[in-house]
């Protein structure tokens, strides 16, 4: 099995890659993900695996996301007529390289058929076969995806309908076993996943090319030093927010972009879905749901009991972890070319983000 890295140790082995003269060079690739190359490769790899020759039509590439690239199309065969799926590729310059396609994998195997919903996988190769690149593809859900700046015309008793079934889907993913399912193997050694992540964070912010910022030096030292132990451990998404599903018909289709799940304290992924940020600068999940209601809503339906100190820290880690992205994305822009415009203005939140860090630390020390 192809080695997991989990978020501590991908951003970990993108520093080393980049900065360390020494590495030893590796197999040469495609330097840009090339629209025109990819879709004529897709069309080799789902012709080789369905073993029926496949056009690709109506491909083009979605705006949304800012680490992996999302491309749209159908597979059209005579064998399995005409297929919408959904292509996402890991770009060697990305926010996230070098990337895994096994946590995507992992968990769209796993939570297929229980109460987490999720596309249906069809294929993925961590070395790129044909593309190039690391990359899986996944069925299409139709539906829409809300974003905060974009729900404003939807009625209140919609988004409380979808902000409380956010809220039980997510108490589901905190359910399961994950020794039960392939997610086991995200537990590697004896560190905690979230001492190694803080870790990984750490030596992101302090590479050369990061921008300096003193309390987030001193914070990520406060962090690892101040971790609480779990309530249990369990499988946590890392970027449940709004605007990471799909809803159709007033409710929850797809849970979306699994790229940074791995085993940890659910406090997490509860703190990071309520930070205003996702929520349109509200308290309020959704805009709708006060923050007692939300907690008391997941306790009843996962059966963990909310710490308030807990969620305090990781409201604190929520704001770091999101300090740490933005210089992540602004490395990609500046230092490795990596050519979307909006990584090149993640730098102007930096100050605000920085702000809310300082108060959160307050908060949960």
């Amino acid at each position: 099995m192809e080695r997991l890295y989990e978020v501590g140790q991908l951003m970990q082995e993108a520093a080393k890659r980049s900065d360390d003269a020494r590495a030893a060079p590796e197999p040469v690739r495609p330097v840009a993900v090339d629209d025109d190359t990819v879709r004529a490769a897709l069309a080799q790899h789902l012709s080789r695996i369905s073993g029926s020759r496949t056009k690709i039509a109506r491909f083009g590439r979605k705006s949304s996301g800012f680490s992996w690239i999302t491309y749209a199309f159908v597979a059209r065969s005579a064998a399995q007529g005409d297929r919408k799926l959904i292509l996402r590729v890991g770009p060697p310059k990305g926010l996230f390289a070098p990337y895994s396609v096994l946590p995507q994998v992992y968990a769209l195997q796993a939570l297929h058929g229980s109460g987490v919903p999720v596309p249906a996988l069809v294929s993925a190769e961590q070395d790129g076969a044909e593309i190039g690149f690391p990359f899986f593809i996944c069925a299409h859900i139709e539906g829409d995806v809300p974003a905060p700046w974009a729900a404003s015309e939807l009625d209140l008793d919609h988004k409380r309908t979808i902000a409380r079934q956010f809220v039980e889907i997510l108490a589901s993913l905190h359910r399961i076993d994950p020794g039960t399912t392939p997610f086991a193997s995200l537990q590697q050694g004896e560190q905690r996943a979230e001492l190694r992540a803080i870790a990984g964070w750490r030596a992101s912010l302090a590479r050369p090319t990061a921008r300096y910022y003193p309390l987030l030096d001193w914070g990520g030292r406060w962090l690892h030093d101040n971790c609480p132990q779990p309530p249990r451990r369990t499988i946590v998404h890392g970027d449940y927010r709004i605007g990471n599903f799909i809803e159709r018909e007033r409710k929850i289709a797809a849970i979306l972009d699994w790229e940074l799940t791995h085993l940890g304290d659910p406090h997490e992924d509860l703190a990071w879905a309520m930070m205003p940020t996702f929520n349109a600068g509200s308290r309020k999940l959704y805009g709708v749901l006060e923050r007692t209601e939300v907690i008391d809503l997941y306790q009843r339906a996962s059966g963990i009991p909310v710490s308030d100190k807990s969620l305090a820290f990781y409201e604190a880690y929520a704001l770091y972890q999101a300090a740490a992205i933005q210089m992540c994305a602004v490395r990609a822009f500046e230092v490795d070319r990596f050519n979307d415009m909006r990584l090149a203005v993640m730098a102007s939140q930096m100050p605000s983000i920085v702000r809310a860090f300082e108060r959160a630390l307050e908060a949960a020390a």
